[in-house]
């Protein structure tokens, strides 16, 4: 049972992150764009606002993720996951670039926390 609710915790950190991060990044252009003309208060702000309180509620599920399994564990499996999903995300979702390189270090590190995750 522990095992399972910890798969489901780093699920849902690792997707409030990386959407967090993505909407972030997708809003702050048009954000900084209404900011230069003193318009704070405008869906660029929002959309900058929704991205914060995703990545706010994934730092506060890293807090339970911590308290319930060792550091050197769990710190490689979600900067792993991390990594791995806001790449992809990246480049579905707002079309960033991904080289064979880039490719070939998602697999690198997708092996690297399935070695971590074994112990």
């Amino acid at each position: 049972m522990s095992r399972s609710v910890d798969v489901v915790l780093f699920c849902v950190y690792t997707a409030a992150s990386v959407a967090g991060l993505i909407i972030i990044k997708a809003g702050l252009a048009p954000a900084q764009a209404a900011w230069q003309v003193a318009s704070f208060l405008g869906a660029p702000t929002f959309i900058v606002g929704v991205g914060s309180l995703l990545y706010i509620a994934s730092f506060l599920i890293w807090l339970v993720i911590l308290g319930r399994n060792d550091l050197s564990v769990a710190y490689p499996i979600a900067i792993g996951l991390t990594l791995v999903f806001s790449t992809l995300a990246a480049r579905i979702v707002i079309g960033e670039a991904v080289s064979p390189a880039r490719c070939l270090g998602v697999l690198v590190i997708f092996f690297g926390i399935w070695l971590v995750s074994r112990t």
